[in-house]
């Protein structure tokens, strides 16, 4: 379920898409959606104690992830995203100091809160130059900061500013792309890592909800569906369970029985072509083929 959350997140750009109605049904018949799953052991140290850590690694099928999101009304973020060079200046009371590449493990709760959206973020080298524009930083002067950043032929910058606001922290952000603000927010907390990594959030939906396309899954809607097959009573609710479980079946009707096929009416969140991706991952139905003039989609029941 969380797998599945992070993967909607990275390929939307909508840290709420998993909240999403569909995408919840879906996290409850996850397996439908995967096409692997692996363990694997990992350490790390934290006041130089280990902590020995199981990692699931999930791998989903692309275009029945595809389908769901547009099942889920949400836009895919498809372009390719951009790397924003990261002008943060922290505070903590002996005067702002700018961070730089050499200081990564500062800016570590950023940068995995970024990774979780498909986002990643440069560091300033720290020239004299560079140390020096702190004031600019502080004033969250884009304009000023723009000329350090297209010395690294990139037109997208973040500036931050963190800093102590009794009893916790403060953050404020400003995104601009060419000259173009894009998002301006702020945040506070009492945990400075959230502080840092409030970064993301509000510049990357900014991004994604410009960038972001409608997926084409087809015409949503009532569709007509023919399943040969259905030869017992076991066929008949292991087919009816499977489509109960799909997050992209909104209502499904018996319309005829017969020896021959089973005729029924789904009301689908996504077009044909969707639906029939989805369920080409499984192990209940085969695709056969598309509704005609008058006549139904057809599948077997494997």
């Amino acid at each position: 379920t969380r797998a599945l959350g992070q993967v909607v997140i990275r390929l939307t750009g909508d840290f709420q898409a998993p909240s999403n109605n569909v995408i919840r049904r879906a996290s409850a018949n996850v397996d439908a959606l995967a096409t692997s799953f692996s363990f694997r052991q990992d350490t790390e140290r934290v006041n130089g104690v280990p902590v020995y850590k199981t990692l699931l690694s999930v791998k989903f099928d692309p275009e029945s992830v595809d389908a769901l999101i547009s099942a889920a009304g949400l836009k895919y973020w498809s372009s390719d995203r951009p790397k924003p060079i990261l002008w943060l200046a922290i505070d903590d009371g002996r005067g702002p100091r700018l961070v730089t590449s050499k200081q990564l493990n500062v800016v570590k709760p950023l940068a995995s809160r970024g990774l979780e959206v498909g986002m990643r973020y440069l560091l300033p080298a720290g020239t004299s130059t560079e140390l020096a524009s702190v004031d600019s930083i502080w004033s969250m002067n884009a304009a000023a900061m723009q000329v350090l950043t297209d010395r690294y032929r990139n037109d997208m910058q973040l500036l931050g500013k963190v800093y102590r606001q009794p009893p916790g922290w403060a953050a404020d952000w400003l995104l601009t792309q060419s000259g173009v603000e894009l998002a301006r927010w702020s945040f506070a907390g009492s945990d400075p890592q959230r502080v840092i990594a409030s970064g993301v959030d509000e510049g990357a939906s900014a991004i994604a909800k410009r960038d972001s396309t409608k997926l084409d899954t087809g015409v949503a809607g009532p569709q007509l569906v023919e399943v040969a097959g259905v030869n017992s009573q076991s066929d008949f609710i292991r087919l009816m369970s499977y489509l109960q479980s799909m997050a992209v079946v909104r209502k499904l009707t018996v319309l005829q029985a017969t020896p021959e096929k089973l005729r029924l009416q789904l009301d689908l969140a996504i077009g044909m072509k969707g639906f029939a991706t989805m369920v080409g991952t499984g192990d209940t139905l085969i695709f056969v083929s598309e509704a005609g003039s008058g006549s139904a989609a057809r599948f077997n029941l494997r």
